[in-house]
């Protein structure tokens, strides 16, 4: 066989490989935001306290270590809650106000997902047969080796979830800000807190509150 055979075999598969990347690209639905509340007198805050609500103590650090890198890339000065207080899941109203002092917040930024919907699908495989020409005339049919590659079943996993965010004066409590955001069929959850934090941003810049 020539040297052409491997190389077209590996074209082939680089090519289903690309298709398949490119299906994915197109079926994922950008994220939803909804604006809930926003207090139009609120200004602009500078240092935020980032505190995230969640029923796993993993989830809430990771929560507020991706919005506290977000907010942070984009200039403000941001603190991850769970750096100033204590490791638990659930925190008391004295005990963010304690961290927002001691961190010198001017707001705090509260997080919490409302709701979680992770789907299971088996995506069947496939045989696909590639034929190539060993050399001589491509018209001969016994010059053509036949190469069947097979594409095994997959599991493919997505996670929707919704979060809904609020944004307080951290001298009196005051409310100032809401938005849900609602992040659809991610494969990890990892991408669901990396999306979800860029969302929540992106958002906050483009309403003044931050900066």
């Amino acid at each position: 066989m020539s040297a052409d055979g491997p190389m077209r075999t590996r074209l082939f598969r680089t090519m289903v490989f690309l298709a398949a990347v490119l299906l994915a690209a197109c079926a994922s639905k950008p994220p939803e935001v909804v604006k809930v509340f926003e207090n139009p007198e609120a200004g602009a805050y500078s240092k935020v306290l980032v505190i995230g609500v969640t029923d796993d103590r993993g989830t809430r650090r990771g929560l507020e270590d991706k919005l506290t890198e977000a907010l942070t890339s984009a200039g403000v000065d941001a603190t991850a809650g769970h750096t100033l207080t204590s490791d638990k899941i659930r925190l008391m109203k004295s005990e963010v106000n304690a961290a927002a002092e001691q961190a010198g917040a001017d707001a705090i930024l509260v997080t919490h997902f409302v709701s979680t919907e992770t789907r299971a699908t088996e995506e069947e495989g496939r045989s696909d047969v590639v034929s190539v020409c060993r050399s001589g005339d491509p018209a001969d049919y016994f010059l053509y080796d036949y190469d069947e590659i097979k594409v095994p079943n997959t599991l493919k996993v997505a996670h929707t979830v919704v979060a809904v965010s609020s944004l307080y004066d951290a001298s009196n409590g005051e409310r100032l800000w809401s938005i849900q955001s609602t992040c659809f069929d991610k494969a990890t959850f990892n991408d669901v807190l990396d999306e979800e934090a860029r969302v929540i941003t992106r958002q906050l810049l483009n309403d003044g509150l931050v900066g």
